[in-house]
């Protein structure tokens, strides 16, 4: 395929199969599910006692991970037909109720990861602190850095992805008192992110600290959000991570499907996603509404396979295990041209330094 397709003629079937309408009553009706769900195993918790954490830990972790992904639909406009209802939600669920910052993840995941998949020193989302996606990553690490990738990386990346969320609320700390105030000065969104923010550690951690002891407190909090980390790590890693990671960007709208596949899982799993187990149609077009992408993914795939664009959608198990052996060795390999990945020089597995391209297909 020498130049890609017209995307608009997709775009037109999308939109004449109703996939950008808003169902923003749905959305509401499946965060309120969630939310009781958490509650009610909170609550279980509490009734039953500590021995029961083993169950009811994990389960809390999973309702929450999901109502927190609802902070990524109002980001991406995607939960509301109304502008400031999407605003609403996005702080509601992601500083306030997550501790994640609203204008981190604004410039984390809409501006740098949407619009740079997989591009080497762009998206932060291949570049896992203290671990490394690609080579240059690992040359470009400090001494103790490299070691540590070295040494642990080929089997410690998932169990550290419990501290994924720490990581994350420390960057938005960064983000909201240092690069927010440089760009933009302290306007109305920054007080916004910060007020939620602090009522977020005072309900999370101060006030169960009060009433049940700091131990109690800090550890129900620590828990939940660790096992989170991991659910995130589950959730948007095999997705991309894989894939080739590319040296510089591909200037097409096709460069969102050579670093991003579909994950195909039972519709049980999918509920908890939140839409991004289909992320070839969530890079494509990130305003449509996660209820709707089942929809969307039957008609970009056959619309792709019409045009004789490549697209993949792999079961989730085996994207899993792809992620993790491309993490184990992630820091020996380089990353690729973007035109090599489109003539078809370069498969899922990237390169191994030393590889030459023409034997990597």
């Amino acid at each position: 395929m020498n130049r890609p397709p017209e995307l608009s003629s997709l775009r037109a079937e999308l939109r004449l199969a109703g996939v950008f309408e808003s169902r923003e009553a749905s959305n509401w009706l499946k965060l309120v599910f969630l939310a009781v769900g958490l509650t009610a195993s909170l609550v279980a918790l509490w009734y039953f006692g500590p021995w029961a954490s083993l169950v009811c830990i994990p389960v809390a972790a999973v309702f929450t991970t999901a109502i927190a992904m609802f902070g990524h639909e109002g980001s991406h406009k995607s939960f509301s037909a109304n502008p400031k209802r999407n605003v609403l939600i996005q702080f509601l669920t992601f500083p306030l109720f997550s501790g994640l910052g609203a204008l981190y993840w604004r410039e984390k995941h809409d501006r740098l990861h949407h619009g740079h998949p997989n591009v080497e020193n762009v998206d932060p989302d291949i570049r896992p602190f203290p671990f490394a996606s690609t080579k240059k990553g690992h040359d470009d690490s400090s001494a103790a850095e490299k070691w540590i990738q070295r040494t642990f990386q080929s089997w410690a990346f998932w169990p550290a992805t419990t501290l994924l969320s720490l990581g994350m609320r420390k960057a938005s700390l960064v983000h909201l008192f240092k690069i927010h105030p440089q760009k933009h000065g302290y306007d109305k969104m920054w007080w916004a992110d910060l007020g939620c923010q602090i009522v977020h550690y005072t309900v999370g951690i101060v006030l169960p600290s009060i009433v049940f002891g700091p131990l109690v407190g800090f550890a129900l909090y620590s828990s939940i959000w660790a096992i989170s980390g991991v659910f995130l790590a589950l959730i948007f890693l095999p997705a991309h991570v894989g894939l080739p990671i590319l040296n510089e960007q591909n200037h097409d709208w096709m460069h969102q499907v050579d670093t991003t596949r579909d994950l195909a899982m039972p519709k049980f799993v999918s509920y908890f996603f939140i839409g991004l187990d289909y992320q070839v149609e969530h890079h494509l077009f990130p305003k449509i509404t996660h209820l709707n992408l089942p929809r969307a993914q039957e008609i970009t795939a056959a619309w792709c396979k019409k045009h004789g664009v490549p697209y993949k959608q792999e079961p989730y198990l085996d994207a899993l295990v792809d992620s993790a052996r491309f993490m184990a060795t992630a820091w020996q390999r380089d990353a690729v041209s973007p035109m090599a990945v489109r003539a078809g020089l370069v498969g899922e597995e990237p390169v191994l330094e030393g590889t030459p391209v023409g034997e990597a297909a």
